[in-house]
């Protein structure tokens, strides 16, 4: 495989279940390390420096964990209370499609989600975890099938809000869904473990 990715474009990477995106993917993340070759971000070998995970790539999984704590803490997992910042909570709500729905709760922000998300929908915890890919403003953000229980209407609404906002991010959408290769500026399709 070949690959390049320009920096800020929206890319797809299509491909039905055991294809390899899953692997792809965490090449790409620098989980595992390639057998042969090498993956470079910005002309570095990312096994030759460490790359600072956490402000580079926002990775949105297929499956959200969800501490057992308020919407406000689920967004900014692992800030100090009193580092939270709460305008950029609410930007990331809005981009979501969840700030009208939570600010319409007794507790707003506040609101307890329960033991892994009991207390929210499937989409709901979804967009949770896509908030708390935005929140930390990566370089990079990766969306593994991280809007599979939405409706198709809804994956839409959100896709088209996180372009609509020009967020000079390079967005990687890993999906099997084609709708979303409209929205991207290039496409690849994963057959047999290989590309076409």
């Amino acid at each position: 495989l070949n690959l390049i990715i320009k920096k800020n474009s929206y890319v797809s990477i299509l491909g039905e279940s055991g294809r390899g995106k899953s692997t792809l993917l965490d090449l790409i993340m620098g989980i595992l390390n390639p057998k042969h070759g090498s993956i470079f971000y910005d002309n570095k070998n990312i096994s030759d420096y460490q790359i600072n995970h956490k402000k580079l790539i926002g990775y949105v999984p297929q499956s959200i964990y969800l501490i057992d704590g308020s919407i406000k803490e689920n967004i900014a997992l692992g800030i100090n209370e009193d580092e939270i910042n709460i305008d950029r909570i609410n930007n990331v709500l809005r981009i979501t499609k969840l700030f009208d729905h939570i600010y319409q709760l007794k507790d707003n922000i506040e609101s307890n989600v329960g033991d892994n998300g009991a207390k929210l929908s499937g989409g709901q915890i979804q967009r949770i975890g896509i908030a708390r890919a935005l929140y930390n403003d990566p370089e990079i953000l990766i969306l593994d099938e991280a809007t599979s229980a939405l409706d198709e209407n809804t994956e839409e609404n959100i896709i088209k809000e996180i372009f609509s906002k020009n967020l000079e991010k390079t967005v990687i959408f890993v999906t099997h869904r084609k709708s979303i290769v409209k929205y991207c500026d290039i496409s690849y399709e994963i057959k047999n473990k290989k590309p076409n």
